[in-house]
């Protein structure tokens, strides 16, 4: 996507009607190579410094994450909130736009400052200027012995120039370019999440491979330990018939079987050998059931975490990843996994999903899925469990059925619930609190045996983990 000069002729003008007069707000540093300005209509203006690729566009309605906090980002965002654009221009015949800006200087003055955007593929560089074309800070600077110093301070100057031939009847697309930097914005999103939580990432996939491990070797040692179960009946056996056994012998024959010996032992050490490992696999048994119980705990709560952290966003990890332990946190470093999973009903092609606690509610409610048109249900009166239902056009009976769950799951035998569309609902201010802004009520005076059979028998949700290669 790397543009020519010409492209970028073309780009210049298009980006100057849409932003002329526009005031730059909310400076948002996204990652080491990308970010943004918001604009008044809510969309951004996005600048991207990838090598090979980089770009400036409007849009980025689905950057909305917190920013980095770098010595540039806190120069940006002190020198440039609230400047307005009053021109977008290119250098002729180079790869260099300017946003030429008016901002209120630290004693309330207005003056001219110039953003210089070279989007060179192999070394592109934002750098902003005040009104005497001196650079006030750059992404990155060029050291003073370098053909072209640009340090804090030095006056701007452009690129050699190389023999650089414009192009005959330019083609360029802007609205082809601002579809594809749209498209791109998905990948952007995913880098940035990836870049965030990769020591997270990194440890999980440890923790899974461990627990993998672990299980296999486990499994190892009770396929082991099964052989070796009925070795007391070859302890039996030789007492039994203990005149036909010497010391020396290698083996003996046993239901056809040959059942080795160690001829350096006795008969009567032979049988307590096998008395031994007998006694030995059954408690390796035992103990290894319940290890290869945690092991598998282990391993599906690391596998649950990567894959909570590959399907949701990166502004609802970073929102609330933290405070369910999704991700850790300086008050909580234990993780969740899957405690923090709600519980499935399906009954024909009903669905519905609830909670049983403060962290499974808030999972479910806000972060679960992105639907606002699914009803959400609450008992009316005093806490309980959360609970969805996954029906875009519910029916009377689904919608009584849920209700039921509400009550039952929050341990009511009757009483009233309210339900509304999950838009009604914001978060409140500690784990698990909704705050409802309209609804409906419904009274239950008994719940039904169904209902509560339903909740008896459900079983924690799964989650796909879809980006294996995070």
């Amino acid at each position: 996507m790397a543009l020519s000069a010409s492209d970028i002729a073309i780009l210049a003008p298009a980006l100057d009607a849409s932003l002329q007069g526009t005031f730059l707000q909310g400076f948002n540093e996204f990652d080491h190579e990308s970010f943004f300005w918001s604009l008044p209509n809510k969309e951004k203006l996005v600048f991207v410094l990838s090598h090979g690729a980089p770009r400036v566009y409007i849009g980025g309605k689905e950057l909305g994450q917190s920013s980095l906090n770098t010595a540039f980002a806190t120069f940006v965002r002190k020198a440039l909130t609230h400047a307005r654009v009053i021109e977008v221009t290119a250098e002729p015949n180079e790869r260099i736009l300017y946003f030429h800006l008016e901002r209120t200087n630290e004693v309330y003055k207005k003056e001219k400052v110039t953003l210089v955007f070279e989007m060179l593929p192999n070394k592109p560089r934002v750098l902003l200027l005040d009104e005497a074309k001196k650079i006030l800070i750059s992404t990155n600077y060029s050291p003073l012995d370098s053909k072209r110093p640009l340090l804090k301070g030095m006056s701007y100057t452009l690129p050699e120039k190389g023999n650089y031939v414009p192009k005959e009847g330019a083609c360029f697309d802007y609205e082809e370019y601002q579809k594809e930097c749209l498209e791109e914005e998905s990948r952007l999103i995913e880098k940035r999440k990836t870049n965030k939580y990769g020591d997270v990432i990194k440890k999980l996939k440890a923790k899974e491979k461990a627990a993998q491990k672990k299980i296999a070797a486990i499994e190892k040692d009770i396929e082991e330990a099964k052989l070796h179960l009925d070795d007391a009946i070859y302890g039996d056996y030789i007492y039994t018939d203990y005149s036909s056994f010497h010391k020396g012998d290698e083996y003996f024959l046993y239901e056809g079987k040959k059942i080795p010996l160690d001829p350096k032992k006795s008969p009567q050490e032979n049988a307590t050998a096998f008395y031994k490992k007998a006694k030995k696999a059954k408690v390796t048994l035992e103990q290894a059931n319940i290890n290869l119980e945690k092991g598998k705990e282990e391993e599906e709560n690391a596998t649950t975490l990567l894959a909570m952290i590959s399907s949701l966003d990166g502004a609802s990890l970073e929102e609330f990843g933290p405070s369910l332990g999704i991700l850790p946190s300086p008050k909580e470093k234990q993780v969740q996994g899957t405690a923090l999973l709600p519980y499935e009903i399906i009954d024909g092609k009903t669905r519905i999903l609830f909670g049983k606690n403060a962290k499974q509610n808030e999972f479910l409610s806000f972060l679960y899925t992105t639907d606002k048109e699914l009803l959400w249900f609450h008992a009316k009166e005093g806490s309980g469990s959360h609970v969805i239902l996954f029906s875009a056009s519910p029916s009377k009976e689904e919608i009584s059925l849920a209700c039921e769950v509400a009550l039952y799951a929050s341990g009511h035998e009757a009483g009233e619930v309210m339900y509304t569309q999950r838009k009604n609902i914001k978060r409140g201010n500690y784990t698990g609190q909704a705050i409802v802004k309209s609804y409906q009520a419904a009274y239950f005076p008994n719940i039904e045996e169904k209902a509560k059979n339903l909740c008896k028998n459900a079983v924690k949700v799964k989650i796909t983990r879809r980006l294996q290669g995070n």
